[in-house]
């Protein structure tokens, strides 16, 4: 137990040593890892986000108002078996009008439109699907001579043209963000772990003389080691704090002002649920990076 109290006094004696290094080093590694916590906060308020905007979204396929049950039925059939389908719901020609003018309530000019072309409207089947990002699954069945012969031809399904488009561009706009978030949080992590790795070698030739005189009077390898180890860890120490108050006064001050925006009432419920687990995470995270850089720079600069 001494010599382990004396190993985290060594530690604290060589982080005010090299002070403006140690600050330096602590200032890269609280950006890293506030990145991955903003990071991590971002990809869970953007999936919440989306998954929202996709729960409603729903493909619609018109059909030809002469169809019988069968082939409705088989038609739908066919859709679920595709494999990216989590619900349907038939509209028939009636409900269909019903729901345009239940829509369009305020606006007396369309409605007048539909009576005088006789309330005329395909039934369709409002198609949910797993992931919208593959509705050229629903698209292929749809697409199926058999299939294509039961649509309404002057109604395409509405996955086709701006719809489409504007599904993807919620898709690929989430895709990007997640993969710039894990991009900058990997950069960083690198620089750190160099800049760590840098602090800890001068660190060794700065104390060479006293490594010398401790190695003749017997003390044991990890006696040595052990307040190197111990620095580099308080880095990730003293980061963590920072990042983790930066990361909480951001996500709890800031998601209310962006709400109407995104959705954080999922992240705001998963960090208040499992707040001490992340901050325990985020310790553990900044103390691994600071010993495995420190191991990685004694491992070439300290020869015992």
């Amino acid at each position: 137990m001494i010599q382990f109290w004396r190993i985290l006094i060594a530690g604290m004696r060589n982080f005010m040593r090299n002070m403006w290094l140690s600050t330096a080093a602590t200032a890269v590694m609280t950006v890293t890892l506030t990145l991955i916590m903003i990071s991590f906060i971002s990809n869970m308020a953007l999936t919440a986000t989306i998954k929202g905007v996709t729960d409603k979204i729903d493909v619609s396929i018109f059909l030809n108002n002469t169809l019988t049950p069968d082939q409705i039925n088989g038609l739908k059939q066919n859709l679920m078996n595709s494999g990216n389908v989590i619900s349907l719901n038939y509209v028939s020609p009636q409900q269909a009008v019903t729901n345009y003018k239940d829509q369009n309530k305020n606006n007396p000019q369309l409605i007048a439109a539909l009576d005088q072309a006789g309330d005329a409207l395909p039934s369709s089947i409002q198609v949910k699907a797993k992931d919208p990002k593959h509705l050229d699954i629903i698209e292929a069945v749809v697409n199926q001579p058999a299939n294509k012969a039961l649509l309404d031809p002057t109604a395409p399904p509405s996955y086709t043209g701006s719809r489409k488009a504007t599904i993807d561009r919620i898709v690929k706009f989430a895709s990007f963000f997640k993969a710039l978030g894990l991009i900058a949080s990997a950069i960083f992590l690198v620089i750190s772990t160099l800049i760590i790795f840098n602090t800890i070698r001068m660190a060794i030739f700065t104390r060479r003389d006293e490594i010398e005189i401790m190695k003749l009077v017997g003390a044991t390898k990890w006696f040595i080691r052990g307040p190197f180890i111990f620095e580099a860890a308080l880095y990730g120490i003293i980061a963590a704090v920072i990042a983790t108050l930066l990361s909480m006064l951001l996500l709890f001050g800031g998601a209310t002002r962006v709400a109407t925006y995104i959705d954080f009432s999922t992240t705001l419920n998963f960090f208040q649920t499992y707040i001490f687990v992340i901050i325990a995470a985020e310790f553990a995270l900044g103390v691994t990076i600071g010993a495995v850089s420190s191991l990685l720079a004694m491992s070439r600069y300290l020869k015992l």
